[in-house]
């Protein structure tokens, strides 16, 4: 599992499993129910990461399944109470990473009837049902039936790279200059692009709420941050990134001549 400190910082372990009852409570709690099927050559087991308690009790969790050349999301779950803070979107990007970093695949699918907002965030695209393949369509979050309206969504990763709007960056690396007690790796990092400005937003650890404003071009971005910090502090600074592509169609931001210093991986 990646470094995800912005879990620690949270008060949460980053754990991982594959026994889908020891989940049952939360599911059920957030509307949802366990998946049930029996893995083939075309669908895996189930894989579930979550957040836990130090006493050991689960606050968060997202599934997946191996389907095809696909990837299928069927479960994200926050508890109430863990609402708000930012573990759920930390969680999805520590899942796609996993994903990507491991075996990585062409797509990630999945159907929400209220969360397209959310996914949105993470380069989601809506799509009706019969763009989706049979080997997805087939996975019983597809499959089965649902109350209300059921949005399909797909994440395309090998795409032509669209800009960075609607992008969400998993933050790798903050040892420079500033980054003692600001952003810690793992939280993440949501882009808007217009034109050639780039602004993003981003929290987590000591940053109760951080902003990027500045200008790409071509492959880099000149930028200017600040942040609001839990000391009611505001911290601020500036910086240049560059952008490279890597082999599964993601990008990696890093800061222009800072060793160790600001990296963040597109989820």
């Amino acid at each position: 599992m990646q470094r995800n400190e912005h879990i620690t910082s949270l008060g949460f372990r980053l754990e991982s499993t594959q026994d889908a009852a020891l989940l049952g409570p939360l599911l059920s709690a957030c509307g949802l129910e366990p998946l049930e099927h029996d893995a083939t050559e075309q669908m895996s087991e189930s894989e579930y990461i979550m957040a836990t308690t130090l006493a050991g009790g689960i606050a968060a969790c997202v599934g997946w399944t191996r389907c095809g050349d696909a990837v299928v999301i069927h479960s994200l779950a926050v508890a109430q109470p863990s609402r708000g803070s930012g573990v759920g979107a930390s969680l999805l990007a520590s899942a796609l990473a996993y994903v990507m970093d491991g075996n990585p695949v062409e797509a990630v699918y999945l159907a929400t009837e209220q969360a397209s907002r959310f996914f949105a965030l993470f380069g989601f695209v809506s799509l009706e049902e019969g763009e989706v393949s049979d080997d997805v369509m087939a996975h019983p979050s597809f499959a089965r039936e649902y109350e209300g309206a059921r949005i399909c969504m797909v994440r395309h990763y090998l795409l032509t790279p669209r800009g960075l709007d609607q992008c969400a960056f998993r933050l790798l690396e903050n040892e420079g200059e500033g980054g003692e007690g600001s952003l810690p790796p793992g939280a993440v990092v949501f882009f808007k692009q217009t034109g050639a400005m780039i602004e993003a937003s981003y929290r987590g650890g000591p940053v109760v709420r951080g902003h990027i404003l500045g200008r790409i071009e071509q492959d880099e971005i000149s930028y200017r941050w600040h942040a609001y910090t839990t000391r009611d502090d505001v911290t601020y600074g500036s910086g240049e990134l560059v952008i490279s592509s890597l082999e599964d169609g993601r990008r990696e931001l890093r800061e222009r001549g800072v060793e160790d210093g600001l990296a963040m991986r597109e989820v």
